[in-house]
């Protein structure tokens, strides 16, 4: 502190005795603003102390930093405000001298004034004095005085030391708790002073532990496996990603070891939506490995679609800011299939490349043995990818295996191989999180196996037994999905190694002969008369993927080989069949000749002519017209009648017509039969050409089907009420038939030797009968050869 000297100097004595004081006085200060800081240091510590700890008790959480921080700020401005208030500016503060001496005079009254009186005249100017030596003598005898008395003072009796004394008790004893407590309480307090001055957010600890296991999620499984996988997504830094619409279950687990366990854990939850709300969590079981489980697997989280902010509590444990977020699952956003197609597709006539990319579509079949490839595009990036390869017809012999592919960001490739057979791939994504979306694709992989060629032939004009000699005409198609290699007819005797022969093929059709004739000149290979023959056809195709090559093979032909003889003898037979054919045919067509006529004549005649059993017209219409109802008039009855016949005329019109055609083909077969068995009978096959299969062709196509047309007019007009005209041009039409049938028949082989002719059969048919029990004996064989 500074002093201002006065006028006229005090007293040594006197001077020596303020300046004690005044430093006692600031001792004083400093000493009680020191306490009073320290005070309130401790007061803020312990009190924000309890303040921090006491929610914890109670199953709170820690206060949050900002709290902790308003706290320092209190203590280090209350200090401040402490140290400027008590201490700064009573220091600075002047205490006169004459303040001094007031303090003294009023603990010692024994003064009389004098030192308050010596201070007061020593600071007044000698100037002002109207009587110098006056003031002078008085000056000098109260400070002599004054300064007597002055060893008789003691500054400390000046102070009131017991507000500073109880300070000091207060200051001991919170620094004595303290440092207790420090002893005593080194964790909690160590962790309350790192928690206040370091700010930091370490907890408290409590007499329960919880700690956040994270989300147990299904991964949605294939189809081949019986339950669904189950992984366990982990809090890191309290956040955990799902996703969208998943129902994942939370997994909390308490301290077993802690000094409590609680009984039962709350979740607290907040929405993205600001929706709040609380749900208890479920104990499983008993504790395993120091740990007791706690489950929560309903709502909210049963089909989140939203982020969630979570807080769990159980007994003091809390913990805080767990965040779930929702994310969008990778799903398959493009497909396509890469084909490496088999070398039998690639041969010199195709127009196929050996490789294609296609886009996946359903239904879309590819060749047996093409090498797959499924390229996809992710709809985000993915960490990676599973899939399954099952065929259904192997599941049970071969269980699929689950492969694995690794991306490169969205794409991927799922390696197929070579597939024999249709395929379903079912095919799952993980994002870059390492989530699966809930749904699994599937994919079906079409394939279609290549097909045995289909061989349809026959041999045209050709019956079941042929000369040595004869030329068979094979005709027919051949079709193959793929492409024909080679085409071959195998002739195969009983007593001979079968013989192939490469055939001709335009496109899918088959027309071509083989020559037994120049056969037998050409090759080890001899036709006798008494032997079978055996000819089918067979076709190959490129297929090369199996053990064994697709051969597809006609229908057998078993033939008799004979002389021409006994084949004149055998189509003679044939020619007789024929002939009875053709007379049934005309018999019936005579028949409908006389209903013609009958409908000829008009109605009513007609029908007096059929009240009589012995009329000319078909019983069947006698039958019908006796049991029609008793109501209907004659003239009804006769139209209905009329109606019967042309029904019936239409339909004996067109049966016929079909038999006489297949008369018309048997016919051209036993002409062909001549030609290609090399039989000189060129009078016989002039005779079925000229005077049989070719009038009898030009009738149907001409007067025959002239008679169709009239009879299906008749019907016409019949229904309409009439038909006597049509009836008529009807029967014109279809005696002209007859005569030409007529005419055909006195053409063909008739009866007269058919005795002989039955002997010759009889002995060719015991020769055939021979032949096929030796071919039979000779197939029986082969089949025991090689099932050995």
């Amino acid at each position: 502190m500074s002093h201002t000297p006065s006028h006229a100097p005090l007293s040594q004595a006197v001077g020596h005795t303020f300046r004690h004081v005044r430093r006692l006085l600031t001792r004083y200060i400093v000493v009680q603003s020191g306490l009073l800081i320290t005070l309130w240091l401790l007061l803020v510590f312990w009190l924000g102390g309890m303040l921090d700890y006491l929610p914890v008790r109670v199953g709170s959480s820690e206060t949050p930093r900002w709290v902790r921080a308003g706290l320092l700020g209190a203590m280090v401005l209350g200090g401040a405000y402490i140290g400027l208030r008590w201490m700064l500016t009573r220091w600075l503060a002047r205490v006169p001298d004459s303040g001094l001496a007031l303090l003294i005079e009023r603990h010692y009254p024994e003064l009389n004034n004098q030192l308050i009186t010596a201070v007061e005249l020593s600071q007044r100017p000698v100037e002002g004095v109207s009587n110098p030596a006056a003031h002078e003598l008085m000056l000098q005898r109260v400070q002599r005085s004054a300064a007597a008395y002055m060893p008789r003072v003691q500054p400390v009796e000046l102070f009131n030391w017991q507000p500073l004394w109880g300070l000091g008790v207060a200051a001991a004893l919170g620094l004595t708790v303290t440092a207790i407590a420090a002893f005593g309480m080194s964790d909690w307090t160590g962790r309350w002073a790192r928690r206040l001055f370091a700010l930091s957010d370490e907890p408290w600890p409590r007499q329960a532990s919880l700690r956040a296991d994270g989300l147990v999620l299904s991964i949605p499984s294939f189809s081949t496996q019986v339950a669904a996988e189950r992984m366990l997504l982990p809090f890191e830094e309290g956040l955990v990603r799902v996703p969208h619409g998943a129902a994942p279950q939370l997994q909390i687990s308490a301290d077993a070891s802690a000094p409590q366990l609680p009984e039962v854990c709350t979740l607290f939850y907040r929405s993205s939506d600001g929706e709040r709300g609380r749900a208890n969590l479920r104990r499983i079981g008993s504790p395993r490995q120091s740990w007791q489980l706690f489950t929560l697997d309903g709502p909210p989280l049963d089909g989140i679609t939203g982020d969630l902010s979570l807080d769990v509590r159980g007994l003091d444990a809390r913990l805080r800011d767990l965040r779930i977020e929702v994310v969008q699952p990778a799903v398959v956003a493009n497909m396509q299939m890469e084909c490496v197609y088999p070398g039998y597709l690639l041969d010199s006539l195709s127009v196929r490349g050996s490789r294609e990319v296609l886009d996946y579509r359903s239904g879309v079949a590819l060749p047996e043995g093409t090498q797959v490839t499924l390229v996809g595009t992710a709809s985000s990036p993915l960490s990676r990818v599973e899939y399954l390869i099952h065929a259904p017809s192997e599941e049970e012999a071969n269980p699929p295996q689950i492969l694995s592919s690794s991306p490169q960001g969205e794409r991927f490739e799922l390696p197929l191989g070579r597939l024999d057979q249709s395929a379903v791939v079912e095919v799952r994504l993980f994002d870059h999180f390492g989530l699966a979306a809930d749904q699994i694709p599937r994919y079906v992989v079409t394939i279609r196996e290549d097909t045995v060629p289909e061989v349809s032939t026959q041999l045209e004009g050709i019956g079941l037994a042929v000369t040595p000699v004869a030329r068979l005409p094979l005709v027919g198609s051949v079709v193959d999905d793929h492409g024909i290699d080679r085409v071959t007819a195998e002739l195969a005797l009983e007593d001979q190694s079968p013989l192939e022969i490469p055939l001709a093929l335009e496109g899918q059709r088959l027309d071509t002969a083989l020559d037994l004739e120049q056969l037998q000149a050409t090759q080890p290979w001899s036709l006798e008369p008494g032997a079978s023959l055996q000819v089918v056809v067979m076709a190959r195709d490129h297929y090369d993927l199996g053990e064994s090559p697709h051969i597809g093979r006609g229908q057998s032909v078993q033939l008799a080989v004979v002389t021409a003889d006994q084949l004149l003898v055998m189509l003679d037979r044939q020619e007789l069949e024929l002939r009875q054919r053709l007379e049934l045919i005309v018999s019936e067509l005579e028949q409908l000749h006389e209903v013609l006529q009958t409908m000829q004549s008009d109605l009513p005649a007609a029908e007096s002519r059929i009240r009589t059993p012995q009329a000319s017209s078909p019983r069947v219409m006698w039958v019908a017209l006796q049991s029609a109802p008793a109501s209907e008039t004659p003239a009804q009855l006769a139209q209905r009648l009329a109606g019967l016949w042309a029904q019936q005329a239409v339909l004996q019109a067109d049966k016929s017509q079909q038999e006489l055609s297949s008369v018309a083909a048997r016919v051209d077969n036993l002409r062909l039969q001549l030609v290609n068995n090399r039989i000189d009978s060129y009078d016989r096959q002039q005779r079925l050409e000229e005077k049989v299969g070719q009038p009898l062709r030009s009738m149907l196509a001409d007067q025959y089907e002239t008679f169709r047309r009239s009879v299906a007019q008749l019907q016409t007009a019949v229904l309409a009420g009439g038909g006597r005209q049509p009836a008529a041009e009807s029967a014109e039409a279809l005696q002209r038939v007859l005569e030409q049938l007529e005419a055909i028949k006195a053409n063909m082989q008739d009866i007269e030797d058919f005795n002989e002719i039955v002997d010759l059969v009889r002995g060719l048919l015991e020769d055939q009968e021979q032949v096929l029990n030796q071919t039979e004996a000779e197939q029986r064989r082969r089949i025991l050869d090689l099932l050995r």
